[in-house]
């Protein structure tokens, strides 16, 4: 079974084809590869959004600039589901 952390890499990888993705992703964020910017951190939760299939609101689109933000909103749609 695949991890949070696997499928955000997955994710991140998918987003950003043209970086290299590390493997200690939790400090990540916002302008630490080249490709996220604010367009293509518009693009990464996009992807999350497929792959944990959920959908995030206009406030969890402006809070996620970073891995732990990324996390904090996807365990809050996790909660939501049960």
């Amino acid at each position: 079974m695949k991890t949070i952390d696997d499928n955000i890499i997955k994710a991140l990888k998918k987003t950003f084809s043209n970086s290299k993705i590390p493997k200690n992703i939790t400090n990540l964020k916002i302008g630490d590869i080249k490709e996220w910017d604010s367009l293509g951190n518009f693009h990464l939760i996009l992807e999350i959004e497929k792959l944990f299939k959920c959908r995030f609101d206009t406030k969890a689109f402006n809070e996620i600039k970073s891995i732990k933000s990324l996390k904090k909103e996807i365990s809050i749609k996790w909660k939501l589901k049960k």
